[in-house]
């Protein structure tokens, strides 16, 4: 007698400790809802580890309640008292698993059968899901015969959980393009091509971004919420990318080449004026009026010779050597730029006369050519005015 009141005790201690980490966890639960799927959960069936399959069942509702996107279900029968009211074989076969799920009313169901292996160390058996009208998968349990509280086994309840659903549910994503190919993104994640005529993915519940790039085409972007096991339907407006007209390359050639030629007969012309400047110099025609006009003055003050006079005013050898040297390389860039100048010049003419800009003018009625030469003659100047269109 002394020991009921301890053992009814102990039970109720036990039963509200079970009660009490159902209750922490069910503070994660995903409530019921659109964004949710709801599994019901069965008591384990076991023969002999009783204390172990209870506390399994507690740890696999508790794993349904972390799983996102998971919901309990209210369904809290026994699968050993539904295998004997269905009449069930040995083992529980798919057309009694739907009949147990009709009494449940549920569409998808957890239910496990565990006892101890031969060395009575371990639990072994396996957890079994449900789904109506797909079947039903099984992950294999394994664990220490010491674990009779549900804590213990949540990791091992959770590990199994998401192996036999394949981890959050899912939901379908129609995608259309209209009739465009291209690439396919989800949260900027790429997925891979998709064809002209769509494709339908499954992903997640929650919110994604679905994004389509395709060549010529500006990205197409929408946020779509994906409710579990239905298919939403996206449709994307690829719009084709504003392109600018092609680059003439002859136009630019021409344009580059006219520069060139500018720049190479400014580059002659400065090279012109810096000679005339050298023979204008009053030192250096001081020093030339001293020697014959036959003798070179720039090879007489090289080497030195002495002037057939002396007069005043004119520039020391040295420096008339300085202002030969200085004339000598005007006069070899006056010989290489402007022949490069013109040929420039020509080509660059060429290539904007035959460019799209002439095409163009050409092709428009009353319009004047590309090149237009317009002469004028006056009593005190005659100039040749030359212009190019565009």
């Amino acid at each position: 007698m002394p020991r009921r009141p301890r053992l009814t005790t102990s039970l109720v201690l036990g039963a509200a400790l079970v009660l009490g980490i159902t209750e922490s966890h069910e503070a994660f639960a995903a409530p019921p809802g659109p964004d949710v799927v709801a599994v019901a959960v069965l008591a384990v069936k076991s023969d002999e580890a009783l204390d172990q399959a209870e506390a399994l069942t507690a740890a696999l509702r508790t794993a349904v309640q972390l799983s996102k996107g998971w919901s309990l279900g209210e369904a809290n029968q026994s699968l050993e008292f539904l295998a004997l009211k269905m009449k069930c074989a040995e083992p529980i076969d798919a057309a009694c698993e739907t009949r147990i799920a009709d009494v449940i009313k549920a569409d998808r169901y957890l239910w496990a059968v565990v006892d101890f292996d031969k060395t009575r160390k371990s639990v072994v058996g396996s957890v079994n899901f449900f789904v109506r009208g797909k079947g039903t998968s099984t992950a294999d349990v394994s664990f220490s015969a010491s674990a009779t509280k549900p804590d213990k086994l949540v990791p091992t309840a959770t590990d199994a959980f998401a192996k036999v659903t394949g981890g959050a549910p899912q939901g379908g994503v129609q995608v259309s393009t209209g009739g465009i190919a291209g690439q396919l993104y989800v949260d900027e994640r790429p997925l891979g091509a998709i064809p002209p005529a769509g494709a339908t993915i499954q992903l997640p519940v929650g919110m994604h971004t679905i994004t389509v790039k395709a060549p010529g085409h500006d990205d197409a972007s929408m946020r779509v919420q994906v409710q579990p096991l239905g298919t939403v339907v996206v449709g994307l407006t690829l719009v084709a990318r504003s392109e600018g007209p092609p680059v003439d390359g002859r136009m630019v050639g021409g344009f580059v080449s006219l520069g060139l030629g500018a720049g190479l007969a400014g580059l002659g012309t400065w090279a012109a004026i810096d000679v005339n400047a050298v023979r204008n110099d009053a030192g250096f025609q001081t020093y030339r009026d001293q020697f014959s006009q036959n003798d070179d003055v720039c090879a007489a003050a090289q080497a030195g010779t002495a002037p057939l006079v002396s007069k005043p005013g004119a520039e020391p050898p040295a420096s008339v050597v300085s202002l030969c040297d200085r004339a000598s390389r005007d006069e070899m860039l006056q010989a290489i730029a402007f022949p490069l100048a013109a040929v420039a010049t020509g080509l660059g003419g060429y290539l904007l006369g035959t460019s799209s800009l002439a095409k163009a003018n050409d092709e428009v009625p009353d319009r004047t050519s590309a090149w237009t030469v317009v002469p004028m003659v006056g009593p005190q100047r005659q100039t040749l005015t030359v212009r190019y269109t565009f």
